[in-house]
């Protein structure tokens, strides 16, 4: 009985200290297209979203949504800006033992569209 509950532990100890973790990350334009469109630069914003799921050897169950759908409409609600330019982004994952932490950080330059962009066509 010894013996188990000391490999029990070790085991429990090993999943503490020896874990995985993994990154990626990417660039972008805009998350809209804004061909020779003036705009000004209201100011950088960074978000970073987390949440966490039970994975298994085959499939994985979040606790939470990922909130990927939506995610430049986050970003952009703050200051209420039309767009994002000179998007960087980068996701991490961590796995201790079956729980796995996802974490997806976004900055980018929110921009607002001059108001002389708007411009009315008529019809002759």
């Amino acid at each position: 009985m010894k013996h188990l509950i000391t490999a029990a532990s070790i085991f429990i100890l090993s999943l503490g200290l020896v874990n995985c973790a993994s990154s990626s990350v990417g660039l972008a334009t805009s998350n809209k297209p804004i061909p020779n469109t003036p705009y000004e630069t209201v100011k950088t914003v960074e978000k970073t979203f987390t949440w966490y799921a039970l994975d298994f050897i085959i499939f994985g169950l979040p606790f939470t949504e990922p909130p990927v759908g939506d995610l430049y409409e986050k970003v952009m609600e703050e200051d209420s800006g039309d767009a994002l330019v000179n998007i960087r982004y980068w996701n991490d994952k961590s796995i201790f033992g079956p729980i796995t932490r996802y974490r997806f950080t976004i900055k980018g330059d929110l921009v607002r569209f001059s108001s002389s962009a708007t411009t009315t066509k008529t019809k002759k």
